[in-house]
């Protein structure tokens, strides 16, 4: 049997119905099997998990690795997987996000016919919808069929919150000063080399967001070229969130990441621009459109960042 060029790392924790929907979508690639692997990494889940990874055992190349519950540690075990992981590039998806049939085939074909190192963001349909959306796409989703149930998700308008930045700034996120800003792991891939150079996840985050952010830092400060692939499908099962707000935990990963690296793209988080707010890369882009002498307040964070470096 051949070794595996992809490695699937996906953490859990105590949602075991949801990693079985996960699974079942992993099964339906048409990437052959014997090409990738997949890696369940628990963090300190008390539910059945392993027992349903070990009903893939004969369908899918898998392993599953238990660590203890000391809170939130997401990011030691995506760390965990990546250590063990055998492929040449590692595809990081969450528990309850299910890919579509033919999305391992187009990271494995994009990540073989690059020529610099790269990143690759994926698609994620119904990804942080509204309320209403979300209940309308559990009438719709089916966990036997991911392809036609993004199908049917795209037809509802359940996009991937990113997008309006999408529309806004292009999806040749290689031109934007900050693509690191939408390296989420809820589907993403990247050279296990490049992961491995760059340090991994820091562990000292332990609450959630920010080290995913965190690491798609390094890794663009290592020189990986940042894509995003519309055809690397994926769709996002409705679930209770974990945090219901995330907007003071957002701001805080910012924060700590401005300070961590000093970058002058990172000095534009959390600023307010008349009474509104952007993500990361339009307000550079205003930045930019405006100009120092057309937005002093603009001039005033690119001079502050300037003088702190």
């Amino acid at each position: 049997m051949s070794s595996p060029q992809i490695s699937v790392v996906i953490p859990t924790y105590n949602r075991a119905d949801l990693l079985g929907y996960t699974l079942d979508a992993l099964c339906q690639q048409t990437l052959p099997v014997e090409l990738f692997e997949v890696i369940v990494v628990d963090d300190g889940g008390s539910d059945n998990s392993k027992a349903v990874v070990d009903r893939y055992a004969e369908v899918l190349n898998i392993k599953y690795f238990w660590q203890e519950d000391l809170g939130f540690r997401a990011g030691k075990a995506r760390n965990i997987g990546t250590a063990i992981a055998q492929g040449q590039y590692v595809v990081y998806v969450d528990t309850g996000v299910l890919l579509g049939s033919n999305t391992l085939q187009v990271h494995y074909d994009v990540h073989r016919a690059a020529q610099y190192p790269t990143v690759m963001i994926g698609y994620v349909y119904g990804f942080e919808v509204d309320h209403a959306t979300s209940k309308q796409m559990g009438k719709l989703i089916n966990p036997q069929s991911a392809d036609a149930s993004i199908a049917q998700l795209r037809a509802l308008g359940a996009l991937d919150i990113r997008q309006r930045q999408y529309d806004e700034l292009g999806e040749n996120i290689t031109n934007w000063p900050a693509p690191f800003d939408i390296f989420w792991t809820c589907h993403v891939s990247a050279e296990r080399e490049q992961l491995l150079k760059a340090g991994l996840f820091d562990e000292s985050f332990t609450s959630w967001g920010g080290e995913d952010v965190d690491l798609g830092v390094r890794l663009f400060i290592n020189n990986n070229l940042f894509t995003m692939e519309r055809e690397a499908c994926s769709f996002h099962w409705p679930h209770e969130k974990e945090v219901a707000d995330h907007r003071e935990e957002s701001a805080s990963a910012a924060e700590r990441i401005h300070a961590k690296y000093n970058l002058w793209t990172t000095s534009f988080y959390g600023r307010d621009l008349n009474d509104q707010k952007y993500s990361l890369n339009k307000v550079i882009k205003i930045f930019r459109e405006q100009g120092f002498k057309k937005s002093p307040q603009l001039r005033d964070i690119a001079y502050s960042a300037e003088v702190s470096a």
